[in-house]
């Protein structure tokens, strides 16, 4: 009796377990099609530009965007770092509108990514480059349809010109390819307010965050350092709304990001390391997380079914963390004021006790895919996260970020460059070649991150702790 008891404990254990596996596959595929668009608003590009991929060479079957094998689906992903997954680019839809082709943005094409060659939902996006994909689009566009009568074709157009030249300005937009700058999301407020926006106010410049647990982290706040509040969800959609050029949008499409966020990404987990674990290495490393890390990151547990439990994270003071400050200053008393006298200033509030005071020391579950690190992605693995700021590495390639020959296995994150090729990529960063991340450009310092604890640190106890940190 007593066998049959354990056995079927373990049956029953090992369904739930499937069970959840099979929610999380379920919610990554609704996100991978999901966009926001919405008569006629959302983010998009010019009308019937879209066959421009045909005209390439690619299908033209309605659904996501290209085929790989016609070769603009490539040329795309390596260009602008979009993701490529079953021959398709991931984010990326023509939408049948008013008998109109519209191309479409959808959440997938930032917030999914690969690290070491595996697709992940919820992922920040390593390689996308906005600067680069609006100047582009812009261009193009002033060439494609701008002379067309139609007012449904001319909103759309005019509306994904305006997206295209914030997103390229120059004043305000990410330097390094995988940043986004939440400067752009500023422009909304004061456009609202018949305002033009300050082109002195920086750029905001942050790696794509990722989105498993993202329930637990709205409650202390939405994104970085908790600033915003994310009581009434609103903020989530912060990356469409100046595409969208309408709060009448965001009003509507509210109770689909609310579901979204409840019913779909509440399902994510995140991605279990896919290399051997040292488990004796990690055990050690254990400890030292208990005497180092725990006190800020918090601790990691597991429900009975050995799914993570996601908790909120902590927001560690500015003189403590002392991480690059420009995202930080972006919430100035002045872009406070422009959302409160905003015509969404009822559902776009700020948690006031955390305004500029610091960032999130955020939960570590999938670490190990979320390089490069800190909120600005200066750091590019996690053992140069245990060295002092001088000694890490000044620049480092962005480039295919998330392939597999890419992945340092050793020290979790990005392959480095060779001492051969140091210095002629240095030059290249220094002339602003977007696909080198160089800690001298505005917003991408690495300092911080350096408590005490880790003075003490031998080489072998940071390689433990990285070992330990793949088990999260």
């Amino acid at each position: 009796m007593k066998k049959i008891t354990i056995f079927t404990f373990l049956i029953s254990n090992l369904l739930l377990a499937n069970t959840r596996t099979a929610e999380h596959n379920a919610a990554a595929e609704k996100f991978y099609n999901w966009h926001f668009f919405e008569n006629g608003r959302g983010m998009s590009i010019s009308p019937n530009l879209s066959k421009l991929m045909w005209m390439l060479g690619a299908d033209n079957r309605d659904g996501p965007l290209g085929d790989s094998e016609a070769g603009a689906t490539s040329f795309i992903e390596r260009r602008y770092g979009f993701i490529e997954r079953n021959k398709k680019l991931m984010g990326v839809f023509k939408v049948k509108y008013k008998n109109m082709e519209i191309g479409v943005l959808g959440c997938t094409a930032c917030h999914s990514g690969k690290a070491a060659g595996i697709i992940i939902p919820g992922l920040g996006n390593k390689t996308i480059d906005p600067y680069k994909v609006g100047r582009d689009t812009y261009k193009i566009q002033r060439f494609w349809g701008s002379r067309s009568s139609n007012p449904d074709y001319k909103y759309i157009y005019n509306k994904a010109q305006h997206f295209a030249k914030i997103t390229s300005d120059k004043k305000i937009s990410s330097l390094t390819r995988g940043l986004v700058p939440d400067s752009t999301i500023k422009t909304f407020f004061y456009e609202d307010q018949g305002l033009p926006y300050p082109k002195d106010m920086g750029r905001a410049q942050v790696k794509v965050p990722h989105l498993w647990g993202i329930g637990a982290k709205r409650e202390a706040g939405i994104f970085n350092d908790g600033s915003l509040s994310g009581d009434n969800y609103a903020w989530i959609f912060g990356a469409e709304l100046f595409a969208s050029d309408s709060g009448e949008h965001l009003r509507n499409v509210l109770p689909q990001i609310k579901w979204l966020t409840d019913e779909v990404l509440s399902k994510l987990l995140p991605p279990k390391y896919p290399f051997t674990i040292n488990n004796a290495l990690a055990a050690k490393g254990k400890v030292l997380y208990k005497s180092s890390c725990l006190k800020c990151h918090g601790p990691h547990h597991l429900d009975a079914k050995k799914n993570p439990i996601y908790t909120a994270p902590k927001v560690i003071p500015k003189n403590k963390v002392n991480t690059d400050s420009e995202k930080l200053l972006a919430i100035s008393p002045e872009f406070v004021a422009r959302v409160e006298q905003s015509s969404l200033s009822d559902i776009l509030t700020f948690n006031y006790d955390l305004v500029q005071k610091g960032y999130f020391a955020p939960k570590l579950w999938g670490i190990w895919s979320r390089f490069p690190y800190l909120h600005n992605g200066s750091v590019p693995n996690l053992y140069q996260l245990m060295i002092r700021p001088e000694e890490r590495s000044k620049i480092f390639s962005m480039y295919r970020a998330g392939d597999k020959h890419r992945f340092d296995e050793k020290n979790i994150g990005l392959t480095l460059f060779t001492k051969n090729e140091y210095a002629k990529m240095l030059r290249k960063a220094k002339k602003g070649d977007r696909d080198i991340y160089f800690i001298e450009r505005e917003g991408q310092s690495n300092v911080g991150h350096f408590i005490k604890g880790f003075e003490k640190f031998t080489k072998e106890d940071r390689l433990a702790l990285v070992e330990y940190l793949k088990t999260l």
